[in-house]
């Protein structure tokens, strides 16, 4: 492959990535007002706040669960027919799935909500095909890990682009023709563009093998499969004990500042945005610092104690200045903990088998993500700074799991 053609087809990887992240993060000042608008038409007004954060609390498990269960399957078509056939297909469905999302919405319909997300968190599972493509595309470690940076600032931007747009796009006040579904159309538009620009620019990076065979239960056995690969199976724990509490900070944070400082979809828009920059911030500026300093391995443990210790003082902060102070800090640490748990379960993996291990991360990923914001709507009914507890036990155990694997061979 030509540098001309290396250079187009890692710029439309890191795009198909950027518009991915971005059409998730479109939704993220969405839901939470919406479902708890008594004046929506989804649920009759003498529906209690407890029952709709609950119902809440599925549906944004939906997503993720779709995720859970066709990652897997997307990274073995992958390698069966190819990163670019692996990647339009699952353009193409995120296409669809988007419309339907934003149809559901706009006629006030719960099951077409309920289906689209499915549907794009079924298809969103390139998230393991861009890494692998990335992987394959890097000479050098070296490369890798910047790579893998890049990644991650882009999830920064494209949260904050997103999110900011998706409260703004759902504002009527800002424009007559805004309204809640307004930014789910717009991301089936973006999405349109993002399947043209994959088809053109992107070259294949992976053998084609026939001889793949599918399994609808493929999510289960890589859990499975984690769970027995001694090498790195604590690292996989590691993984989804802090992504559990960071998806639980994710996902309850607009719950909180609805209830508590009364924001709207266009002030949650706006607290993206500030959440988004903290995120670059410690992909960038932070990463850059601490890594020039200490070791991959240290940062990472500083990364898991801090990210903890400031879940904590979000249960005491009444002050809405001070909650979103804190809320930055958790994001900020976080942005920098994401890459540095990818890159060592990718270094701990063979060069062959970087698809295979990326995607068991994908449904270790997943399925945190599934399972958080469940339990976050459960516990939510009882106390809205509930769910934050829940983050902090799940933080701490990170935190225990990984001190046990700081005198191990494996990860010196």
């Amino acid at each position: 492959m030509t540098s001309k053609k290396i250079t187009f087809s890692i710029a439309s990887i890191f795009f198909t990535f950027f518009v991915d992240n971005l059409c998730w993060s479109i939704v993220f000042p969405l839901f939470a007002p919406y479902f708890l608008d008594v004046n929506n038409t989804l649920f009759s007004q003498e529906l209690e706040e407890s029952t709709r954060t609950l119902i809440l609390g599925f549906f944004l498990m939906a997503f993720s669960l779709g995720q859970f269960i066709g990652a897997p399957l997307l990274g073995e078509y992958a390698d069966r027919k190819g990163r670019k056939q692996a990647l339009i297909l699952s353009v193409l469905f995120t296409f669809g799935a988007l419309a339907l999302s934003a149809w559901g919405m706009g006629t006030g319909v719960l099951w077409l909500l309920f289906i689209g997300r499915l549907i794009t968190g079924l298809f969103a599972g390139n998230m393991s095909i861009c890494l692998a493509a990335v992987a394959d595309l890097s000479p050098t470690e070296k490369a890798k890990v910047k790579n893998f940076g890049y990644l991650s600032v882009l999830a920064g931007l494209s949260f904050i682009l997103g999110a900011f747009l998706g409260g703004k796009l759902s504002d009527p006040t800002l424009c007559s023709l805004f309204s809640p579904a307004f930014p789910l159309w717009a991301a089936t538009a973006l999405t349109a563009f993002n399947l043209l620009f994959l088809y053109c620019g992107f070259q294949e990076t992976h053998p084609i093998d026939e001889t793949v065979q599918f399994n609808l239960l493929e999510s289960f056995r890589n859990i499975k499969q984690a769970l027995h690969t001694e090498k790195i199976k604590k690292i996989y724990a590691v993984y989804f004990l802090f992504l559990f509490a960071w998806t639980i900070l994710f996902q309850f944070t607009p719950v909180l500042v609805v209830q508590n400082f009364q924001f709207n979809s266009s002030d949650i828009g706006d607290l993206a945005l500030y959440m988004g920059l903290c995120w670059a911030l410690g992909s960038t500026y932070l990463s850059k610092i601490l890594l020039h300093r200490f070791s991959s391995l240290r940062v990472l443990e500083g990364c898991l104690c801090s990210f903890t210790g400031l879940l904590m003082i979000v249960l005491f902060t009444e002050h809405k200045i001070t909650t979103l102070v804190v809320i930055g800090g958790c994001v900020m640490i976080g942005g920098l903990a994401w890459p540095l748990c990818t890159n060592l379960i990718s270094s701990l993996a063979p060069k062959n088998m970087q698809g295979k291990i990326l995607g068991i991360s994908q449904s270790v990923q997943s399925l945190s993500m599934a399972i958080a914001p469940v339990a976050g709507g459960l516990v939510a009914s009882g106390a809205i700074r509930a769910p934050f507890i829940v983050a902090i036990v799940s933080g701490f155990l990170a935190i225990l799991v990984y001190f046990n694997l700081r005198d191990c061979e494996t990860i010196k």
